[in-house]
């Protein structure tokens, strides 16, 4: 397995013979808010992100990646990222693909850093998202994402996407209700019930035994050790696409 992106075949392949096939089931999020928290259910996600070289093919991974689960009997869920470059009202009505798919589609939270490039209120902007998602899918998760603008230039952590929401609050980077500033731009942070905006649950915050990440483009941890705890403690994998399109080169979306 490679410690680092690109990831490749072989690697999903890896992922497959010594994780995802060793489960019960491997089930996307809203199952495991649900109650499907069995110690050998695994729970997938996919952030589909836009940080990446091939952040304009990262929608394109998404469903390529997504046609392999479902090929695999597997079904996650992809938490899709607005004001990314593929957020655009074509690919949102292909977003019913991984619905198709047996895959669920959630949003992936950025209102607070999207305040501060339109400079407008994070839960409108939100709200926004949200409606736009649901012209088309069904959407009752979220979780947030970690944009560059979340830290300081010492890499200290400013603010989290979740602190928009009441349900997630995070005393321990900040105030709930403070604002934050970015070069001249203000946000006061002023949170709102998740559950008003219809959402159910915040992938992040769901209980689990053990996580496996490839954020940034390297693993939280070696396999080997996920590998040889699985079992103890439901797992929860997080894979970003932007990392996985050597994988998928030459497979038809």
């Amino acid at each position: 397995m490679n410690e680092r992106a690109p990831f490749q075949a072989s690697d999903l392949e890896e992922l497959d013979a010594r994780l995802y096939s060793r489960a019960d089931r491997v089930v996307p999020m809203r199952d495991i808010w649900k109650g499907d928290i069995g110690r050998n259910v695994i729970g997938l996600r996919h952030d589909v992100d836009a940080a990446s070289d091939a952040a304009a093919e990262a929608f394109e991974t998404a469903l390529a990646m997504a046609r392999w689960e479902c090929d695999h009997g597997y079904s996650s869920t992809y938490f899709l990222l607005h004001g990314a470059p593929y957020w655009t009202t074509g690919n949102l009505a292909r977003a019913m693909e991984f619905e198709e798919l047996g895959h669920e589609v959630g949003l992936h939270v950025n209102g607070i850093a999207e305040a501060f490039r339109q400079k407008r209120d994070p839960a409108v902007i939100v709200a926004e998202a949200l409606a736009e998602l649901r012209e088309f899918v069904r959407v009752e998760g979220c979780v947030a994402h970690g944009d560059p603008l979340c830290r300081d230039s010492t890499g200290r952590v400013r603010f989290v996407n979740d602190e928009m929401f009441l349900e997630t609050q995070r005393p321990d980077v900040g105030d709930p209700c403070r604002i934050v500033t970015h070069g001249r731009v203000a946000v006061p942070i002023a949170p709102v019930s998740r559950a008003d905006m219809g959402l159910g649950y915040d992938a992040n915050w769901l209980p689990k035994g053990n996580y496996l990440s490839d954020s940034g483009g390297r693993w939280s941890q070696r396999l080997d050790d996920v590998a040889d705890g699985f079992g103890s403690g439901q797992l929860h994998v997080l894979t970003n696409p932007d990392w996985w399109a050597d994988a998928f080169v030459g497979v038809p979306v």
